[in-house]
């Protein structure tokens, strides 16, 4: 009786194809380029032109390219570092060219191989590239993506090895009612081995969201490979929200709906993740230090077999990121023995060390503040790095030549303190 009920689900199958296959043909405008093209209608439409972009090239250059013939101008902004044959940081912006079919395009100098943002501004409209599902959501400009492979760049490549696992587990914050959601990484044996793991708290900054540093920073990848290369001690990897609400406007009117079903009213003058909240701008703790001491530690270390010790316990982030990690990090040394800040840092938080320098040489085992020479957080770290130095508090400071506030040295770092963590 089997093969009865199975024909004629076999034959719907095929007739749906063979519509299917007719529907495309048809579709297929004089001078379409394939099945997809003028679909019809509706917000699943395609967008496909005849520009493909990006293209990467056989002598690792770029190839950026947008169909846009009644545009005045057009530029490509990038994340391309100061360095070697690229004449100024990406960040500076490209001009592109247009043929004479409409089609603007711009091919990059040779670039080492990495992961690369960039986004197109046309007439002073910014926007990612329409032919490039690979985006970075964040808050602000959608940033498209583009993977430029290569030995040097194995390190935060997807590569044949064991991999983690990621969970993204939402939440309440009880304080202004608001909807979070918090990314946790588990290392490839989690399931099985039975051990506890050391954890690292990774923040992000003010333009970005909790699933940033696997987006674009790569986390989850780049531990997987150190581990299935015996360079890191496994560890779980937490990766909350660190906005006190949403950084995406098109939510806003949600958040408001929750608050006002739980009767509580946002305070007109509300920190949105300004400076203030960022650095420690305050005596008292701020919304991040509430939500991740509050909320987001207890929660890690009640659902996830964690090393409830400081020993096994790092906080560290870029930009807002590192100013939080650096607030909560020096205002709790009885929670973290690892502390980093990667262009982001806060003097103010930092005075307890520079107070009691050998009390602070006992608490903490690594503290890092790194920052790109292109990026104007050098600065800020920079005085950090001297009164840490004056005041005889052990610290590793890096400052990096040609590199602008992005990703491109912030994957650097956490690569590099994955390594040294966790030893003892």
């Amino acid at each position: 009786m089997k093969p009865i009920h199975r024909l004629p689900a076999l034959a719907l199958i095929a007739a749906l194809a063979a519509v299917s296959a007719q529907a495309q043909i048809n579709n297929n405008p004089p001078g379409g380029s394939g099945p997809g093209r003028g679909r019809g209608p509706g917000v699943e439409a395609s967008v496909v032109t005849a520009a493909r972009s990006p293209v990467v090239n056989a002598d690792n250059t770029l190839t950026f390219r947008l169909q846009a013939p009644n545009a005045k101008t057009v530029r490509v902004f990038t994340d391309f570092p100061k360095l070697g044959g690229v004449p100024v940081n990406g960040s500076a912006g490209f001009d592109m060219v247009k043929d004479t079919n409409g089609v603007w395009s711009y091919t990059s100098p040779k670039l080492a191989p990495s992961y690369y943002q960039y986004w197109f501004v046309m007439d002073g409209f910014s926007f990612p590239d329409p032919q490039n599902t690979f985006v970075r959501p964040a808050s602000g400009v959608y940033k498209s993506m583009v993977a430029l492979p290569g030995r040097e760049a194995e390190w935060m490549m997807f590569r044949d090895v064991p991999h983690g696992n990621l969970t993204e587990h939402h939440y309440l914050n009880p304080e202004n009612k608001t909807s979070r959601r918090v990314v946790v990484y588990t290392p490839p044996d989690y399931a099985t081995s039975g051990k506890s793991y050391p954890v690292v708290y990774l923040l992000h900054g003010a333009n970005d969201y909790e699933r940033g540093w696997t987006q674009s920073g790569m986390a989850n990848t780049i531990m997987d490979n150190l581990i299935a290369d015996g360079k890191a001690v496994p560890a779980i990897i937490v990766m909350p929200f660190g906005h006190d609400t949403t950084g995406s406007s098109g939510k806003l009117p949600e958040v408001r709906a929750l608050q006002a079903s739980l009767g509580y009213t946002a305070p007109t003058n509300a920190n949105r993740g300004g400076p203030g909240a960022a650095f420690g701008g305050g005596t008292g703790p701020s919304y991040m230090e509430k939500d991740l001491l509050g909320y987001v530690l207890p929660y890690v270390e009640k659902e996830f077999r964690v090393i409830k010790e400081k020993k096994a316990r790092a906080i560290m982030g870029y930009s807002m990121g590192g100013g939080h990690s650096t607030t909560i990090g020096f205002r709790h040394p009885e929670l973290f023995s690892v502390v980093g800040g990667f262009s982001g840092y806060s003097r103010p938080a930092a005075e307890p060390l520079l107070t009691d320098p050998a009390k602070a040489n006992k608490d903490y085992k690594l503290i890092f503040i790194g920052s790109g020479t292109e990026d104007t957080a050098v600065n800020g770290g920079r005085t950090l790095h001297q009164v840490f130095t004056e005041k005889d508090v052990k610290h590793t400071w890096s400052e990096d030549p040609g590199y602008g506030h992005d990703y491109q040295i912030w994957r650097i770092y956490l690569h590099r303190l994955l390594q040294q963590m966790f030893r003892d």
